[in-house]
């Protein structure tokens, strides 16, 4: 995956190559918003709820090692890799 450009220049590929390398990973859900975080970490759903956090934790930090430090400063607040993924959209998609 290429690092972002500050101006979202190279948004396009940058998403394309994101977005199959999250395929290969299995994390295509994570950033559509469709592997939603479980509602809470009871003792039956512990699991369900680590497996949701690792693949979170994963899809983020591929965002994260890919993009400047002044974007990564306006999105290291989020939760989510889908809110992460979502803003650096709403920033780039139309260019």
């Amino acid at each position: 995956v290429p690092i972002l450009a500050v101006d979202g220049r190279n948004w396009t590929t940058y998403r394309n190559k994101l977005l199959r390398l999250a395929i290969n990973e299995d994390l295509l859900q994570t950033y559509g918003g469709v592997d939603k975080r479980p509602v809470n970490a009871m003792s039956y759903r512990l699991k369900e709820w680590e497996q949701w956090e690792q693949r979170n934790t994963i899809a983020k930090q591929y965002i994260a090692a890919t993009i400047p430090d002044t974007l990564f400063t306006r999105i290291k607040h989020l939760e989510t890799a889908h809110e992460c993924y979502q803003y650096l959209s709403s920033l780039f998609e139309t260019k």
